[in-house]
């Protein structure tokens, strides 16, 4: 018997692969972290989005992509493996909470953005700030009907860590949805891992989703992707945060994403990612959080 977790690994950005935030999977997975994983004892699979390029443009593609990362997780839990997605796009972990198809899932998320915009407030065309929206049942509802096991998700328990890139608009919606948010600032120091850990105690977060943009890393570690902001986290406060959340929720999914190695340090981001992965994963396993599979 042994603990396991499937890498799906999807390395793409709006259905391109190998483009822009695509890469960052890549070099996570170059970098070592299928090694690092083994050190704990784990037993790694690892599962690779196949190409999608016969399907209609950026939206057409970036959907067959949600349904097939929905059918992923499916079939890891199924195998009592858990999830961990390497994606360009932050909309995988639409994808995933579809493919847990846990009813009543919470979610945790390490983001500098909302990812919360619908059609109708979007100032920038980025499609993929849009995944939220989506899982909520409020944009593109014909086509995330076909995306495995969708149902409209209620966010009365999301947790926001690190969430400051936003215009009042966007800011407005959060507050609306009802989410809640360990928000960071340019203009004074915030205590990320005391403020995380007090929202963790206000009420559950079991089962979660838990979801890492790359991007929550204050600016001054260069830029992660083409959307840096200060008053983000420190390395180190990150990989406190990431080692609390086993310990005050049950986590069932883990997204990595939103990361261009080629905007910056590549290494450099790459190597903490792995870092914060490897923390999070020996907590889930002090929790006793990982199943065992034979």
């Amino acid at each position: 018997m042994s603990i396991s977790i499937t890498i799906i690994f999807s390395p793409y950005h709006v259905g391109l692969r190998d483009h822009r935030v695509g890469n960052g999977p890549h070099r996570i997975l170059s970098l070592g972290i299928t090694k690092e994983l083994e050190s704990l004892g784990i037993q790694i699979n690892i599962t690779e989005i196949d190409p999608v390029d016969d399907f209609e443009g950026e939206i057409g593609r970036s959907f067959e992509i949600m349904r097939r990362i929905s059918k992923a997780v499916t079939a890891a839990v199924l195998n009592d493996s858990f999830p961990l997605i390497l994606s360009g796009n932050c909309m995988a972990s639409a994808a995933a909470a579809c493919g847990l198809k846990i009813k009543d899932l919470a979610f945790v998320y390490f983001d500098a953005h909302d990812d919360l915009d619908s059609p109708d407030v979007n100032e920038n065309g980025y499609f993929d700030a849009m995944g939220l929206s989506m899982l909520r049942g409020e944009s593109w509802k014909t086509l995330m009907s076909t995306v495995p096991g969708y149902q409209p998700f209620s966010y009365e328990r999301f947790l926001y860590c690190g969430l400051r890139d936003q215009s009042e608009i966007q800011k407005q919606r959060v507050l609306d949805a009802g989410m809640q948010a360990v928000w960071g600032s340019s203009e004074q120091k915030v205590d990320f891992v005391k403020e995380l850990e007090s929202q963790l105690c206000k009420q559950s977060y079991s089962p979660a989703l838990v979801h890492l943009d790359l991007d929550v890393l204050d600016e001054s570690y260069g830029k992660v992707n083409d959307y840096p902001s200060p008053g983000g986290m420190f390395e180190d406060e990150l990989v406190a945060c990431m080692k609390l959340v086993p310990k005050a929720a049950v986590p069932r999914s883990l997204t990595v994403c939103s990361f261009d190695p080629n905007a910056g340090d590549g290494d450099r981001i790459a190597k903490i990612a792995i870092c914060v992965i490897k923390a999070f994963c020996k907590s889930l396993i002090d929790a006793n959080l990982l199943q065992t599979c034979s």
